[in-house]
């Protein structure tokens, strides 16, 4: 078993970052490994924030992504000082999600064998 963590630097619905995590986190899961955890990063924690979609048409990542954490035990962690940055709101987080520093980040890495970075590059 290998054991993954996935870091998110994009925000939902940019370059299709969450989607692709969403997708390839269960192939992953279904060939039998593990995700860690998922840390959001740099406008990538705007994918901790709770959205109200009414739409049919479109998809509602925040929820997906509570679900999928929810269902596999994936540690859902968003930068402390980006969530300063963008204001949001402890009860807006998704259910499950925390925010952490940059030594939750460091201690997922140290624990996987394998990191992903969803987003831009630098």
């Amino acid at each position: 078993m290998v054991s993954f963590t996935f870091v998110v630097c994009a925000e939902p619905y940019k370059y299709e970052a969450m989607d692709t995590l969403l997708n390839l986190g269960e192939a992953i899961i279904k060939k039998g490994h593990k995700i860690l955890g998922i840390f959001l990063y740099g406008s990538g924690v705007y994918n901790i924030k709770k959205r109200i979609i009414k739409s049919t048409s479109d998809r509602n990542l925040s929820d997906l992504l509570e679900n999928f954490c929810k269902v596999y035990n994936i540690e859902l962690l968003a930068c402390s000082t980006w969530i300063g940055f963008t204001g949001i709101k402890k009860e807006e987080f998704i259910e499950g999600a925390y925010r952490e520093g940059l030594g939750g980040l460091s201690d997922l890495i140290a624990r996987s064998d394998k990191v992903i970075f969803f987003g831009p590059g630098g």
